[in-house]
């Protein structure tokens, strides 16, 4: 069990006053998630080597928020509403013009073996971290990069936003290792043939697939994916066996394929799956959107207007995303724009605000707690945080160390996990979010950090 105290001190280059404040904080589950077992996906080398010592790498992080984080052991991503304020990680300096960095202090911190505990010490100049702060995390030493987005930050591909877990030679798209005709949105699909993967369900053991067997049906499958159960007659290399196919409610609008997307939206557990006969949107034309209930499978279709001036994207299966209510699509022009437009009320549409860079060049993979990332394998890694509006560049420049563009595949009720395809020749196995919240710590009174100030975090963690 860890328990943990943070130390906030400010003080006056001008005067020497010195304001402390101090506060307890909690530990999430986050680590424990982190280690849990994947089934037969069990390769522990990432933890015996890449990622200790742990109160390194995977602790060796720090986020600081200018909002409260619900204190929740199972909330491991702040809201969106809440703005990163100061951030550090273990070992580093910061010699870039980031102001939102800090750096590590290596005199101060300290191991102590004996006593079993870890502290952390970062000092923060006064060009950085200024502004109001309301919680403290610890994260992953690569989420300490500045991973929730930043307006002035420099970018890195040395510290990528997922890491592995572990290689996964299961397989979930590849037709020889299921027995179907198995795919994902990067390799494509043949009308009432292809199952496209959108989900995994470790709880359940099963992957969560679609089927698209004419213009007006869409059949549901689940097959097994060995991570809680295996039988000594299923051959678990070759065959991810059936374990049921569902008939959803048949559509009263057709599907316009043509083109077509297709996203799994945890917040309201939704399979959303977009159409439009033509590779652009033009004004005052639709794309069509279906949604499917995880629940129920109950169906529900929107006529989703373009009521922009401009001609919007739709000309693959990365370019339409869903979720919270609103369609995210892209202007089909350069410079990209990115847009969202309400689903039951398309007269609602925004354009999103781009800070710190000149396009949207990436696609949308995933969406967390109303953060959607958007990347592209040869460019910028992008932010479009949903509440505020704006979209921004982490110090990672990619999701992944790949120069392949990675479909990437949640698992239900686990936000800190998700598998990794390469369509249907190869897969990248299991990855985590490094940017997760290992520990919360609210502050008792909101501390204010200007640029006449030094601050010093010092964040304690004891093993009881």
């Amino acid at each position: 069990m860890l328990r943990g105290t943070t130390r906030i001190e400010l003080t006056d280059v001008n005067t020497g006053e010195v304001e402390t404040y101090e506060n307890h904080n909690m530990v999430t589950n986050a680590l424990r998630d982190v280690l849990k077992p994947l089934g037969l996906s069990k390769r522990p080398s990432r933890f015996f080597s890449d990622f200790v010592p742990y109160y390194e790498k995977l602790l060796g992080g720090i986020l600081c928020f200018d909002k409260e984080i619900p204190e929740n052991a199972d909330n491991y991503y702040p809201p969106a509403d809440a703005a990163l304020i100061g951030c550090a990680a273990y070992g580093v300096q910061n010699n870039t013009k980031n102001t939102f960095r800090g750096g590590f202090n290596q005199t101060e911190s300290e191991v102590n073996l004996k006593d079993r505990y870890v502290k952390y010490v970062y000092d923060f100049a006064t060009s950085q971290a200024n502004g109001t702060i309301a919680s403290v995390c610890l994260t992953n030493k690569h989420g300490g990069f500045t991973s929730y987005g930043s307006k002035n930050a420099s970018y890195t591909r040395d510290y990528p936003l997922m890491q592995s877990i572990c290689e996964d030679n299961l397989q979930y798209v590849y037709p020889d290792r299921t027995g179907a005709n198995t795919s994902s949105k990067y390799s494509g699909m043949t009308m009432g043939k292809t199952e496209l993967i959108f989900l995994i369900d470790r709880a359940k053991d099963c992957a969560y697939y679609f089927k698209f067997v004419d213009n007006t049906h869409i059949h549901i499958t689940r097959r097994r994916t060995f991570l809680k159960t295996v039988s000594i007659l299923d051959n678990v290399y070759t065959t991810k066996p059936l374990i049921e196919e569902i008939e959803v409610p048949e559509l009263g609008t057709a599907l316009r394929i043509g083109y077509w997307g297709y996203n799994y939206d945890p917040a309201s557990e939704c399979l959303y799956i977009c159409t439009h006969s033509d590779y652009r949107v033009a004004p005052d034309t639709s794309y069509l959107v279906t949604e499917i209930r995880m629940d129920t499978w109950k169906v529900k279709q929107y006529e989703v207007k373009n009521t922009t001036d401009k001609y919007l994207r739709s000309d693959s299966n990365w370019q339409m995303f869903v979720t919270d209510g609103y369609l995210y699509v892209k202007s089909y022009d350069s410079p990209y724009e990115l847009y969202k437009i309400q689903i039951n009320n398309p007269a609602n549409v925004v354009k999103f605000k781009r800070t710190n860079t000149s396009s949207v060049n990436g696609v949308p993979k995933f969406v967390i707690n109303g953060r959607i990332y958007y990347e592209n394998a040869y460019d910028q890694l992008l932010i479009a945080d949903t509440a505020t509006n704006e979209i921004m560049p982490p110090e990672a420049q990619s999701l992944f160390n790949s120069s392949y563009q990675v479909n990437v595949t949640p698992v239900r009720n686990e936000p800190l996990l998700y598998f990794g395809d390469y369509g249907t020749w190869s897969t990248t196995g299991w990855h985590m979010m490094s940017n997760y919240l290992a520990t919360i710590n609210n502050l008792d009174t909101p501390v204010t950090k200007t640029a006449d100030k030094t601050m010093k975090i010092t964040y304690i963690l004891q093993e009881q």
